[in-house]
């Protein structure tokens, strides 16, 4: 693959900024489900479809911090008899 030259690539990284920042629930798409039977249309609707259905099109966004609490205190169970 031959080399870009420094404005093609930043026409390019350009031209890719401005995909990412389009809307894509505007994107016309088609879905399929394991029961033969097809969505066909914008995102947003068939991605609704599809939630209807149990599927997600999109991750669930990712939780923020580190994921390992608050910090707050546990108690060690230490075993034996329970007594409350």
């Amino acid at each position: 693959m031959a080399k870009l030259t420094k404005e093609e690539r930043a026409a390019l990284e350009a031209q890719l900024a401005d995909d990412d920042a389009a809307d894509d629930d505007d994107d016309d798409i088609e879905i399929g489900f394991g029961d033969g039977s097809y969505v066909k249309g914008k995102y947003r609707r068939v991605s609704e479809a599809a939630a209807a259905r149990g599927f997600k099109l999109r991750p669930d966004p990712k939780p923020e911090g580190d994921g390992k609490g608050d910090g707050g205190t546990v108690k060690r169970f230490t075993g034996g008899r329970r007594t409350g």
